[in-house]
């Protein structure tokens, strides 16, 4: 349920400050909170990957590719010292957010 919350006000500020801010920067800056968030305070990584995955998922299907890359995990990789063989056993985490973000676009959260 706190997971939920803080992704919910997270996106929130996304909103609030899009008029401010290029996407790009912003969703730089959200994904290393959203990170910080889950490593310290959430439930670890995977739901972390879940939710950049749906993320990732939704900015390419509004045709956002700055923002798609901003949404890479690249703070997980940081963290893991640039362990790529490490960071494989993460990639179907990954995958599962992006079929999550597919669901959700394809039910409607896109614009039309």
């Amino acid at each position: 349920m706190l997971d939920a919350l803080a992704f919910s006000l997270l996106l929130a500020l996304a909103f609030r400050l899009e008029k401010r801010l290029p996407l790009w920067v912003l969703g730089v800056w959200l994904n290393l909170l959203y990170f910080v968030y889950q490593n310290e305070l959430g439930s670890g990584w995977l739901p972390y990957l879940r939710g950049l995955g749906a993320g990732l998922f939704l900015a390419a299907g509004y045709g956002r590719p700055d923002l798609a890359w901003a949404l890479t995990p690249w703070p997980l990789l940081l963290y893991l010292r640039l362990d790529v063989r490490e960071f494989l056993l993460y990639l179907p985490t990954l995958g599962e957010g992006m079929l999550g973000g597919s669901l959700l676009y394809l039910a409607g959260f896109r614009k039309r």
